[in-house]
């Protein structure tokens, strides 16, 4: 097993760690409702895309004028359908990574784990409730996937058989994982590993519950904590990710608000101003510097995944992708978990 490796110790790409250590050391932690006046800094952004046929994750520079084909800074096409995470991890026995989970119906998933730089797969797995995040935790090596379910029964209805699937290593190898076993959680959208608490996050339809993960290689399983309180949210949880100004906060979206949830009282609000009660946004994410980046569904759009643009604000921009382009997730590209 490999030793337990630190967040901050594994840069994705020189590029983006620079700019995200840079802003670190000159910003403080703000509190909720704090104005933030950020310069308009320049950091590596993964992005999405669910437009059948163009399915892929695109890399851009968060500053470059919009986000089509021609500012491409690299790219991947799984193959697998609609593109629903892609994050940056490292090991160190592979390296940069780039985690991965698609699917174009709910009983045609598959998530998987790819080597950056060459963009080989190290490893695959068919997830049969529509993988909608995956999550590594380093040390032991579990990989978490969040199946938002199977079919749903009736329209607005909430799909059943939501769960977190746990996937564990025979040896330090990412090739070794192999299936543990699965818990419930309805319509699980999220997961999040959360180093300085050592916790699991994960967000379902109207909650958000926490694990520990327990054991090693095959024996691993997942605890939940607290679950007398779970954390609950309006409903329709879509996403859950760090805030890089703060350690202690997490951003979480519903289809009707963008939250903060302070991980010391567990108490969970909605952000002031207008992104607080933005609707349909699928991803959001908040860079060291104090911009926030959200992708979502375009108010009077009938559209269950998301929209043409990637958003940012203090200070405020828009990156168009290219015409006919859906993007589902936008993600700061960096191997830093908090």
């Amino acid at each position: 097993m490999e030793q337990r490796e630190s967040a901050q110790d594994a840069p994705a790409e020189e590029a983006a760690e620079a700019s995200v250590g840079a802003a670190e050391a000159s910003v403080d932690a703000q509190e909720l409702g704090e104005t933030v006046d950020a310069a308009a800094t320049s950091y590596r952004v993964l992005v999405t895309r669910v437009d059948k046929g163009n399915d892929r994750v695109m890399e851009f520079d968060s500053t470059a004028p919009d986000f089509t084909s021609r500012n491409v800074k690299w790219e991947l096409r799984p193959g697998w359908g609609d593109v629903l995470e892609a994050r940056c991890r490292h090991i160190s026995t592979d390296g940069d990574l780039v985690l991965v989970a698609a699917g174009d119906s709910p009983s045609k998933g598959r998530v998987g784990i790819y080597q950056r730089k060459s963009k080989k797969l190290l490893w695959s797995a068919a997830v049969t409730n529509y993988p909608h995040s995956i999550e590594r935790v380093p040390g032991v090596g579990a990989v978490i996937v969040a199946g938002a379910g199977t079919a749903r029964p009736g329209e607005g209805k909430p799909r059943p058989n939501g769960s977190l699937h746990l996937y564990g290593p025979k040896d330090k190898h990412i090739a070794s994982l192999g299936y543990i076993g699965s818990y419930p959680l309805q319509e699980a959208h999220g997961v999040l590993w959360d180093p300085q608490y050592e916790l699991l996050w994960a967000i379902g339809r109207t909650e958000v519950r926490r694990y520990r993960v327990k054991g090693t290689y095959r024996g691993m399983r997942l605890e939940e904590v607290d679950a007398a309180h779970r954390i609950r949210i309006g409903g329709n949880g879509h996403d859950i990710q760090p805030d890089y100004t703060d350690k202690h906060r997490l951003l979480l979206t519903d289809s009707n608000h963008v939250y903060a949830l302070d991980k010391r009282t567990l108490k969970v609000q909605a952000l002031p101003g207008a992104l607080g009660n933005k609707r349909h946004v699928k991803s959001i994410a908040r860079h060291a510097s104090g911009q926030y980046m959200w992708a979502g569904v375009p108010d009077g759009v009938d559209s269950a995944f998301g929209g043409p643009a990637v958003h940012f604000e203090s200070p405020g921009a828009t990156r168009n992708l290219d015409k006919g382009g859906v993007t589902y997730k936008a993600r700061i590209a960096t191997n830093s978990y908090q």
